[in-house]
């Protein structure tokens, strides 16, 4: 009985100490075995933000916190403003995520304060601790139920009667000059630069193998469509439009239930891509889309003066 009780003893005293070994570091882009990082998100099937190439295309820069094995990490974009490092999320990023098993994050919450001042950021895991807004995004999992509004359905019928006709294949350029001419400015954030990166990110997402355009036609002439990205667990939607006759035809609901419809046939999870817009968000409710929460960090421990300026800033635009 001695002896039992001295080996309980020592498991149960060393199994945390073992823990604490894992050895964390901030590791910065131009620093990063990148075939070993991409393992590290396909292993955990991480969303495709996480990935080096998706990083590239929209991050003003970025690093990651890993451990020395490559087994667990999390992505870290940031901006710079007046030499200020911004912890943010990038456009046509939802969040960023922890990868791997660890759920103890109170060193990467050190990590992260101890090099970034300036929070503003989303992760999926409540990685900075329980001081968070929540926002949500939607997905349909495999084998999930799936409602439609009558909304849905009406615009279903809609398009039906205009015969239109979905291609799908990897030639996004004609799409992406609609969705350039229909949604430039009409959203924060969405300009030249940015469309530039998206354009960017759909080239590059090509070159992978991963992109999947859904294209919408009547009598042979294009009038919009969706880009998607695939790989082996998920079909993510990035962005889409349609012109605004077949938009208000049910066009862009067509498109959705297609890419909706590829994901259930393969056994995948459908992503809508996410959007704190309510119209957006009511729009995937209709189409199915339930909601999944993840957690919004705000911290501003800069400079007074940076402060002053981004309050005066933010005043001044509101005018």
């Amino acid at each position: 009985m001695f002896i039992l009780k001295v080996i309980w003893i020592s498991k149960s005293c060393f199994i945390p100490y073992i823990r604490n070994l894992v050895n964390y570091s901030i590791v910065h882009r131009k620093d990063l075995n990148v075939s070993e990082w991409d393992a590290l998100v396909e292993k955990n099937q991480g969303a495709f933000f996480s990935y080096a190439w998706y990083l590239d295309a929209v991050a003003e820069n970025w690093c990651v916190i890993v451990s020395e094995d490559y087994s667990q990490g999390i992505a870290l974009p940031f901006t710079i403003r007046l030499k200020q490092e911004i912890l943010y999320v990038p456009i046509f990023v939802s969040y960023l995520e922890w990868l791997g098993t660890s759920t103890d994050y109170t060193s990467i919450n050190d990590l992260i304060h101890s090099r970034f001042k300036i929070i503003e950021t989303a992760f999926k895991q409540a990685v900075l601790g329980l001081d968070f807004q929540t926002y949500v995004c939607q997905f349909i999992e495999p084998n999930e139920e799936v409602k439609i509004s009558s909304q849905a359905k009406r615009m279903f019928k809609k398009a039906d009667k205009l015969e239109y006709e979905i291609t799908v294949n990897d030639s996004f350029e004609g799409v992406f000059d609609i969705i350039k001419s229909e949604l430039n400015g009409k959203f924060t954030g969405l300009n030249d630069t940015s469309l530039s990166w998206l354009k960017q990110l759909f080239e590059r997402s090509k070159e992978r193998g991963t992109l999947k355009c859904f294209q919408l036609r009547k009598n042979n002439s294009l009038e919009g469509g969706i880009i998607c990205f695939e790989d082996s667990n998920q079909i993510l939607y990035v962005k889409g439009a349609v012109l605004d006759t077949s938009r208000k035809n049910g066009g862009m609901y067509q498109l959705i239930q297609s890419a909706k419809l590829e994901a259930k046939s393969s056994n995948k999870t459908f992503d809508f891509g996410g959007s704190r817009v309510e119209g957006v968000r009511r729009f995937n409710h209709n189409l199915g889309g339930k909601d999944r929460e993840y957690f919004a960090y705000f911290c501003d421990n800069g400079p007074a003066w940076f402060r002053w300026l981004r309050l005066i800033k933010k005043r001044w635009f509101k005018k």
